[in-house]
């Protein structure tokens, strides 16, 4: 499923960035910001933080 239609990122590559950071770091905090990081994007309406945080929370 689409998550950001501004950056075309899928739910599924979001699972696996959440997954990779928590590989690095088990007690992090997983924020948004720290997903689009990693992915090398950038958040521009920040519409899909919502649903990212819905991810975050499932993985």
């Amino acid at each position: 499923m689409l998550i950001c239609h501004c950056n075309v990122i899928t739910e599924k590559e979001i699972e696996q960035t959440i997954v990779g950071l928590l590989d690095e770091d088990p007690w992090q905090l997983i924020v948004p910001a720290k997903v689009y990081h990693a992915m090398r994007k950038r958040g521009r309406c920040c519409g899909c933080f919502p649903n990212v945080v819905e991810t975050i929370i499932r993985v």
